[in-house]
């Protein structure tokens, strides 16, 4: 009888000691989860300003590794205290003893786990940390959409987006927000753009160019054929269907039209409004092309490595994104001369989707790198990027702002460098 009351205690003893060192342990590594809130809280973006952070010096990232493992080692001593004062004293003469056995082993497990939690939060933040320049953090306000956005365009005070789920118009302001859906019942909605001489929202899908009202109505075909690329300007409209390139001029009602073949198939289309023309990129080059009596005419001619997936210009400088072959940009300046060598970043950023110009700083959409922040001249320097878009693909400027769409959320960003 006495040997089973005791086999009892013991078994008791040992459900105890095991519930502690489950407690410890579970206490320790729980904190990993909110770690990892905590980083990606610090890129998810607030109206704060802007700030900036450099990499973690090896003395704090060593500092963090050692403080974690002595809260950890403390918080073994804390739960033998706690085992010591909730035993009877009979039960520890049977089993484990808090300082023979339960300080020892509940110490250094504690330690351990604090060991791992610390490494685990170091390979977050180099995750998380620029792979050149410095960390920006950007104010920032969204606005509500429908889905993912595929494509974006801002006009004074409009915004348009197209996702999977439709075409949107938001207002451009401080705080978005959304007015309308508009050119429902379409699908693959690949490209949008803002026609101010229309006051019409135009859109380009995998099968055909339609063109909507920005209030009410129905939306109507304007051409047949995938639409590859597309930009408007004034009562303007410029897309691309393979190597063919469309231009559609005039009020609705009394339209123009022009075409014009390439010699390859055609991937990004930018209105250039310092020198009124348009830029058409291609597979290997990137070919300014104006309207004369209202005929597409081909002037300059500039190399590229791959398609460019966008271009962007302002009054100093012409950008083309080539995705994993990085930047070209060329200053507008030299254009004049004979063979034109563009400025290029082809390691940084790694992948570039889309590019905007504001305040003479470039603003590159790096997808899974977010949004770097670049300088062009008088060398060109990456001078960091921002982790609070994970999946950053298009980027536009527009009345001193950015606006971002991003693949992980449903919304696009107002962003004020």
């Amino acid at each position: 009888m006495t040997t089973r009351f005791s086999a009892e205690r013991q078994s008791q003893h040992r459900s105890l000691a095991t519930t502690l060192f489950a407690l410890h342990v579970g206490v320790l590594l729980a904190a990993q989860p909110l770690v990892s809130t905590t980083l990606f809280a610090q890129g998810a973006g607030s109206s704060q300003p802007s700030t900036i952070a450099t990499a973690e010096p090896p003395a704090k990232i060593n500092s963090r590794i050692a403080r974690y493992s002595i809260v950890g080692a403390l918080s073994g001593v804390a739960l033998t205290t706690g085992y010591y004062y909730m035993s009877d004293k009979g039960e520890r003469a049977t089993g484990c003893k808090p300082r023979g056995c339960a300080l020892p082993f509940l110490t250094v497990s504690g330690a351990l786990a604090g060991l791992f939690l610390g490494s685990d939060m170091n390979s977050q933040q180099r995750a998380l940390a620029p792979r050149a320049g410095a960390s920006f953090e950007f104010a920032l306000t969204e606005g509500a959409i429908l889905a993912a956005p595929n494509a974006i365009d801002v006009r004074d005070t409009l915004l348009a987006v197209v996702s999977d789920s439709g075409a949107q118009l938001l207002t451009a302001g401080v705080k978005p927000a959304a007015l309308r859906r508009r050119a429902a019942g379409l699908s693959s909605l690949r490209h949008v753009a803002l026609v101010p001489g229309r006051r019409t929202l135009v859109v380009g899908t995998g099968t055909a160019l339609w063109e909507a009202e920005l209030i009410t109505g129905p939306a109507s075909r304007l051409a047949d054929g995938a639409v590859d690329a597309l930009a408007s300007s004034g009562d303007a409209i410029l897309s691309a269907s393979g190597r063919r390139l469309r231009l559609l001029t005039g009020p609705q009602g009394a339209d123009r039209t022009d075409s014009l073949e390439m010699p390859t198939a055609v991937s990004a289309i930018a209105y250039d409004q310092t020198s009124r023309t348009w830029w058409v990129g291609q597979d290997s080059q990137v070919v300014r092309v104006a309207v004369v009596d209202g005929a597409l005419l081909l002037q300059t001619s500039l190399s590229v490595p791959s398609a460019p997936r966008a271009i962007t210009t302002d009054g100093t400088w012409i950008v083309a994104s080539l995705g994993d072959n990085g930047i070209s940009a060329w200053r507008r300046d030299a254009l004049g001369g004979g063979v034109i060598a563009p400025v290029r970043l082809v390691q940084e950023p790694r992948f570039a989707y889309d590019a905007a110009l504001l305040n003479g700083e470039l603003f590159v959409a790096g997808g899974v790198d977010g949004v770097y922040r670049i300088l062009l001249s008088p060398a060109p320097r990456i001078l960091g990027s921002s982790r609070q878009f994970p999946f950053a693909t298009t980027i536009r400027s527009a009345n001193g702002a950015l606006w971002v769409g991003d693949r992980s959320r449903n919304s696009v960003a107002r962003v004020v460098p």
